[in-house]
Order: C-alpha cells, then sequence, then structure tokens
C-alpha cells in the first residue's frame, strides 16, 4: 500500500474504465478495489450508455457516480488501479509519508 496516492475521480478517462454488453444493455464501468471493509475486494461502478464507446458526456455522469461513491471515504490510485479506503485511514496514509526500501 506504499504506492497508494491521492486521485480525483475527475481524472477518469478511457484507460480506467471498461465497456461492458450484457442483456442489450452497454455499460460503461469503472473496476476498483474497495478497502473500505476488513478485506479489501474489487467491486465497480457503471452507468448505461448508448453506444460501443464512451463520449465526453459519459465520461462526466461516471465520474459524478465516482464523486457521490467516496463521501464516505476517499480515492486514491495505485499504478493504475484506483483505491476506495475508510475516511479514518486517510490521515494515516498521508501522514505516512514514502518510506524508502533498504538497500
Amino acid at each position: 500500500m506504499e504506492n497508494l496516492k491521492p486521485f480525483d475521480p475527475r481524472d477518469i478517462d478511457e484507460s480506467l474504465t471498461r465497456i461492458v454488453t450484457h442483456g442489450g444493455h452497454v455499460y460503461l464501468m469503472f473496476p476498483y478495489i474497495s478497502g473500505i471493509e476488513a478485506v479489501p475486494r474489487f467491486e465497480s461502478l457503471s452507468i448505461t450508455i448508448a453506444g460501443p464507446a464512451a463520449s465526453a458526456e459519459d465520461l462526466s455522469r461516471l465520474t459524478a457516480v465516482v464523486e457521490n461513491a467516496g463521501t464516505d471515504g476517499a480515492w486514491f490510485i495505485s499504478f493504475s488501479t484506483p483505491w476506495r479506503v475508510r475516511a479514518e485511514d486517510v490521515q494515516n496514509l498521508r501522514s505516512r509519508g514514502s518510506v524508502r526500501k533498504r538497500q
């Protein structure tokens, strides 16, 4: 978890989303790891879109969904994987700073 950096949901782009077709609908999904509970788990947030590719408006709508989902925690990113962590863990993560590996 030393690689976690603060993440702003307004930075969501195509590289952090997936398009999934299921049951005749097309979904724009934002997969992430939820660190809210004791054991992290994979989750996703999604919206239905009209076509086979996401538009700027679709990304904006998805961003609003992600921002609303983060009210009980905070968003971070590790490499290219978004994480949602508990509010009480945020201060600990920010005050920890970077840790150097021993050589």
